[in-house]
């Protein structure tokens, strides 16, 4: 297997040379033609004028993309118009090999801008001075076809950044499936206005336009044991299927107005989870649970012209999961299995386009409703022999839900040529309703299995009362923002935010923003900034807060306690009202963030990114146990157990170097682009209800978090191998991620088992490093003709352009998702001339099907998760479980 992996890097290696010395008489251009949202526009009209002989004239496809394949060596002009924007005209020294270009045109009455960046799909983006990497359709293709697989692997692009997700500008949700997905954008160290989320890489998803004429697809991917690799902590191979499947359909229901979209995706699946424990007489214990699981979920979208101005666009998207025999593995018995279902129901509605010449506006509705249901296999008390097995119930008895309401409006405006302004709000509100069960049976704790085995648990706990809880919360953000153009080579942004959350009493909370952009000599880019983002308080936390009061519910402890009657014992100690609260003068938790960042073309398809990022947390949330015995042992309220305490008082500190690069020759269909990350993060507390080994010192947690990992690697390949087929290749790489020693035990008397040893700190252990190599490959075989088709005659229209290769329409009508330009297509294009017909060769066939295996963890590496730190376990020090072995996928998928 590792010789097929050298092999694989020689190909790309042979395929990246071969790209450089094609075509050395000849240079081509790659344009894109994009609006001041940065959303293509479909139908532009390019006309490219050599020094010597005729002007070539071509139309930008449903992506603002055009391509012209040969010119001459030597100065253009270049040309771009579309009615209601700005024309723009540039002059551009074409070298030998690809060559790209992107324009953006200015909305009538707004300023023209022109930007020449050599890196391919790299769009220009002033907002907060951002470094923006774009994935164009080729690299689509190759992404997996599962919205959860996608939004993993996307993940896994941003270098352990992080990520929030943005779907035509919608927050939450889940991700559309590949084939709706037009572009996909990674936007780093933003620090514009309205952005929220502090050091985070925003993953902007824009889905496809689709008035033009009906077009679908359905895909299958089958994957199960019989192709896979066995567990490491498996005797044997582990049963397992996966069934997923996708289907849309989108097209016209009144050409150039209106279109439609359905579509319908999900899976059913079970896996077999690897159980690494020990029985009651310390022998190992080796077993596997099934766990079925099944998801559906649907989709209809409308997106309609209002005006030749104005695009409405309505979508509602359901789904629902159902999950079996989940939380069992590693030490967890299957006794312990709980049954979870869930269901999303989500509306979205959208305007978009121009008030008057000047002002481009868009606002954004969106509801949802979550319903949650989780409920234990057995009510039986649970038991846990700490780091050694869990057996009896899981103490899981929950349901909920939520609906909520977000409403977005922004408004984009210039003044003068030099200040393009965006001022808008945030407004997000719903209501909560929880009922919680947990622990109702109790849970007898044991240290270690000796102590199990003489009867003597080291405590008892219990959730007495039952509560239903209602609550409203509300969230306001308002911003403003100034993008100023100073010169041709120089920007810089200046903006605020202000947030509010109606759950906690800290009202100001004003957010400056600072960006700045410089073309710098040499070909350098330098971007940077800094800003302030302040974050909400959990309604989760709220939630706990008024549940566990001491009285409606309220959570019983017991020091000692006997077995199996934890209320008899000899040295038995019962405090019956421990609570959950919040400090009264919590404050909302916000965080520093400065960056810089330098991008430079190394040639003509070779870019590279370095920068870092500083992020300093203040007042975040963590827990202390305001209870905790003092040194002489007594507790302040003797009569209750723990007060856990939410307190805005915690702190971390993150540092990160990333090295980024992209080499992309788009005529080859070759993209390659990887990243590395050095970094580290400190903070008090990995999540804001761990209470600290020490309540009367909660700062003694200062250390590593469990984020903390020191090197990552992440890389991917994309390029045409053998006879059609394609390789898309990627390798992720992390070196160790921390873990924590603890003694096993009580030492302090505080009720909570997690104490470490003497001079010992938080996360100061490590497990070991991981590797992981996924590739897909995928052959497409295309059939039927294109046919000339006309667009929508709507009247002062630009006209379409011409037919292309294998008989495909010339552009006509204008799809919806390009306001505020929509409504003023123009008759298509003759249909181009059919050279493939059945041609399996042809990639612009009426029809397409294509093919393609897949493989998770290739070279089947075995990467170790959960070491244990807990010095009475007989698992000290060693990992209990590792990620999933060796995993393939087939499947096929269909296109029209």
């Amino acid at each position: 297997m590792k010789r097929l992996l050298f092999v694989l890097l020689g190909l790309i290696a042979a395929s990246s040379a071969f790209a450089q010395n094609a075509n050395n008489n000849q240079a081509q251009l790659r344009l894109i033609v994009v609006d001041q949202t940065g959303a293509g526009i479909p139908g532009a009209t390019v006309v490219v004028t050599p020094a010597a002989g005729a002007p070539q004239t071509a139309t930008s496809d449903e992506r603002g993309v055009v391509n012209l394949p040969v010119l001459a060596v030597g100065t253009v002009k270049v040309h771009v118009e579309f009615p209601g924007f700005e024309n723009s005209d540039t002059t551009v020294a074409l070298k030998r090999g690809a060559n790209n270009q992107n324009v953006t045109l200015g909305i009538a009455g707004f300023q023209e801008e022109v930007v020449v960046n050599d890196a391919v799909g790299a769009l220009d983006d002033r907002s907060g001075n951002a470094q923006t990497t774009t994935l164009e359709q080729a690299e689509i293709d190759q992404l997996p076809d599962d919205p959860d697989d996608l939004a993993e692997y996307l993940q896994q692009m941003t270098g352990g950044a992080g990520a929030t997700f943005q779907v035509n500008g919608f927050r939450g949700g889940r991700l559309p499936s590949r084939d709706e997905i037009r572009q996909i954008r990674f936007r780093t160290n933003s620090f514009s206005a309205d952005n929220h989320d502090a050091g985070r890489t925003q993953i902007e998803i824009i889905t496809r336009p689709n008035v033009r004429e009906w077009s679908g697809n359905a895909n299958l991917g089958l994957r199960g044991d019989l192709l896979n690799a066995r567990n490491a902590f498996a005797q044997t191979e582990t049963p397992e299927q996966f069934r997923r499947f996708n289907t849309s359909v989108r097209g016209p229901i009144v050409a150039g107005r209106t279109s439609i979209r359905f579509g319908l995706d999900g899976n059913r699946a079970y896996d077999s989870p690897p159980i690494y424990a020990v029985n009651e007489d310390g022998t190992q214990f080796h077993g596997v649970v099934r766990r079925p699981s099944e998801s559906t979920n649907a989709t209809v979208g409308i997106e309609h012209a209002l005006t030749k101005n104005q695009t409405l666009r309505i979508e509602y998207r359901g789904s629902d999961y159902h999950a079996e025999n989940q939380g069992v593995g590693d030490f967890t018995m299957p006794e312990r299995a709980v049954t979870r279902d869930t269901s999303e129901h989500q509306l979205r509605f959208q305007v978009q386009g121009l008030i008057g010449k000047t002002t481009l506006h868009e606002l954004r509705v969106q509801y949802r409703r979550n319903t949650n249901q989780a409920k234990s296999v057995s009510d039986a008390v649970s038991i846990n022999v700490l780091d050694a097995f869990n057996k009896g119930g899981a103490g899981v008895n929950n349901e909920g839900s939520s609906r909520t309401v977000e409403v977005a409006d922004n408004v984009d405006f210039n003044i003068g040529r030099k200040h393009a302004m965006r001022a808008g709000m945030l407004f997000a509100g719903g209501r909560n309703e929880n009922f919680d069960a947990r622990n109702a049976a109790g849970t007898f704790t044991f240290s270690s299995l000796e102590a199990y085995n003489d009867g003597n648990p080291l405590q008892f706990t219990q959730r007495n009362g039952e509560v239903d809880t209602r609550f409203n919360d509300y969230e306001l953000g308002l911003y403003w923002q100034d993008d100023i153009r100073v010169n041709r080579n120089f920007s810089f942004s200046v903006g605020a935010r202000q947030e509010m959350q109606s759950l906690i009493g800290d009202k100001l909370n004003v957010m400056p923003r600072l960006g700045f952009s410089w073309n710098a000599p040499k070909k350098l880019t330098i971007r940077g900034g800094y800003g302030t983002f302040y974050d909400w308080y959990d309604t989760n936390l709220y939630d706990q807060t008024l549940r566990v009061n001491g009285i409606s519910q309220r959570d019983l402890l017991i020091m000692n306690p006997g077995y199996p009657f934890p209320f008899v014992g000899a040295d038995t100690v019962i405090l019956p009202g421990g609570r959950v609260q919040s400090a009264p003068d919590l404050q909302m938790p916000y965080i520093h963030q400065a960056s810089i960042g330098v991008e430079r073309a190394i040639t003509q398809n070779l870019q590279t990114q370095v920068s870092y990022q500083m992020l300093r947390g203040r007042r975040l949330m963590r827990s202390v146990n305001v209870n905790a015995p003092g040194p002489d042992g007594v507790r302040p309220e003797p009569n209750i157990g723990n007060v856990t305490q939410f307190e805005s008082t915690g702190r971390s500190q993150s540092d990160r170097l990333t090295v980024n690069m992209n080499y992309r020759v788009p005529n080859r269909r070759i993209f390659m682009g990887g990243n590395y990350t050095l970094g580290q993060v400190k903070n008090h507390a990995d999540s804001a209800t761990a209470l600290p080994a020490n309540s009367l010192d909660p700062n003694a947690e200062w250390g590593p978090s469990f984020q903390d990992v020191r090197h990552r690697v992440n890389a991917q390949a994309n390029f045409p191998f053998f006879a059609g087929t394609r390789i898309n290749g990627n390798v992720n790489a992390q070196s160790a991620t921390p873990f924590t020693i603890t003694t096993g035990v009580d030492n302090n008397l505080d009720g909570v088992v997690n104490d470490r040893p003497a001079g010992v700190g938080r996360n100061t252990a490590r497990g070991t490093a991981r590797v992981d190599v996924g590739m897909r490959v995928s052959r497409t075989f295309s059939f039927g003709q294109r046919g000339g088709t006309t667009g929508g005659p709507v009247a002062g229209g630009a006209p379409g352009g011409g037919g292309r290769r294998g008989g495909a329409p010339g552009g006509g009508g204008l799809p919806a998702g390009a306001a505020p330009q929509f409504g003023q297509g123009g008759p298509g294009g003759p249909g181009g001339r059919n050279n493939g017909g059945g041609n399996p060769f042809n990639d612009n066939g009426r029809f397409s099907a294509e093919v393609w295996i897949s493989a998770n963890n290739l070279l089947n590496n075995v990467n170790y998760l959960n070491y244990v730190g807990n010095q009475l376990s007989p698992f000290y020090l060693q990992p209990t479980s590792a990620a999933q072995a060796r995993r393939i996928e087939v499947g096929m998928n269909f296109r029209f």
